[in-house]
Formats: C-alpha cells, sequence, structure tokens
C-alpha cells in the first residue's frame, strides 16, 4: 500500500498548487488508517488477557471507529492525484518515499521474526510482545524521512521506549495486559495526531 493509495476510482489532474496538499492528505489517512488497525489489535490483546469489563471494550470500539471513520472521510473526499503526470521533483520524491516504506516494512517483517525467536532461543519467550513491539517502533524511524512527517520519530520512540521497559514495571513482566494496552494507545494516539495535522 503507498501513500497514494485509493479507496475510489476518481481522478483528479496532477496540476495546481493543491497537489502536494492532496497528496499528503491521503497519506497521512492511509497511514492513520493501518496505524489505528494495529493500534486496536495490541488493545484487544490487552483487553483479552485482562478480562476487561465491557465498558473498557466500548471505549476501544468508540475511539477505534472514530479514527478509522476519519481517515475513510479523508480519503474519500480528498482526490487521487495521477502519478504520471506528477512535477518531476514531487514525483521523484513520492518514488524516494516508496522505496524507503517497501524497505521499512520488509525490514519490520523481518525483525519481528528475528526478535521472538532471539527471545525464545535466550530462554524468555514471554519477552516476544516486547521485542516485537521494539521492532515496529524502530520501523517508524525511516518513515519519518519516508513521509516527510516528523512526529513518527516521536511515535517511534515512544513504542521503543515502552518495549525496553514495560517488561520491568509489572509483576507479570511483559506479559502485562498494561503493556499491550499502552502499546495500542500509543499507536492510536499516533493516528489521532496525524489525522489532525491534516484536519479542515
Amino acid at each position: 500500500m503507498t501513500r497514494n493509495a485509493a479507496l475510489t476510482p476518481t481522478l483528479a489532474p496532477a496540476s495546481g498548487h493543491d497537489v502536494g496538499t492532496r497528496l499528503r492528505i491521503r497519506g497521512r489517512a492511509t497511514g492513520a488508517l493501518v496505524v489505528t488497525l494495529f493500534g486496536t489489535l495490541w488493545a484487544v490483546n490487552g483487553l483479552l488477557v485482562s478480562d476487561a469489563p465491557a465498558w473498557r471494550w466500548v471505549v476501544l470500539s468508540v475511539v477505534a471507529t472514530a479514527l478509522a471513520a476519519h481517515a475513510i472521510w479523508l480519503l474519500r473526499t480528498t482526490p487521487r492525484v495521477d502519478e504520471a503526470t506528477l512535477p518531476a521533483d514531487l514525483a521523484a520524491r513520492c518514488q524516494r518515499g516508496d522505496r524507503i516504506f517497501r524497505w521499512a516494512v520488509v525490514g519490520e517483517g523481518v525483525g519481528i521474526l528475528l526478535a521472538v525467536n532471539v527471545a525464545s532461543n535466550l530462554g524468555h519467550p514471554q519477552w516476544q510482545p516486547a521485542a516485537a513491539l521494539l521492532v515496529v517502533g524502530l520501523h517508524f524511524l525511516p518513515l519519518a524521512s519516508a513521509f516527510g512527517y516528523r512526529p513518527h520519530i516521536v511515535t517511534g520512540l515512544a513504542l521503543c521506549g515502552w518495549a525496553l521497559a514495560w517488561p520491568w514495571l509489572f509483576t507479570a513482566g511483559a506479559m502485562a495486559p498494561a503493556g499491550w494496552l499502552v502499546a495500542g494507545a500509543i499507536l492510536m494516539a499516533s493516528a489521532a495526531a496525524s489525522l489532525r495535522s491534516v484536519a479542515r
């Protein structure tokens, strides 16, 4: 999935000063949608292992739905840009960003596999969630350059810091429900900030 991914077939010619704005809105909305999905998955795991009351599920559902709905609305109301007609400098930046994005995603997948295996081979399989979260956080750092969005650095550092601290803060260690819940909260806060940055 690229920053110019579409939920609608409508194309708009890449002319005028709004081209960069449309690319930015669609890119951040797409990113927020993906981050909301993964933030929800982390939070759901936390709720499952904590036997959470119903109201917490309701809160999660409301927050996740609101973020996803906002992102989808932005994608549906912001015309796509025909990348074939982009100005040369903007097209080059988009291609560079897409290359960084692809390598970051590949690195994340490989890194998670390595991290969870290392944790298991060290005799601490309970560290696997925190090890995976550390890799997720690291993969946000190159995305800041890929998408020209510096707050991704904050998200990445917050996730890395939490991944390193989480196993030592709770009696249950890396299996503490709070670890999953805070990870989900960080990701959802990142999605909300991304959407806010292109608010109309």
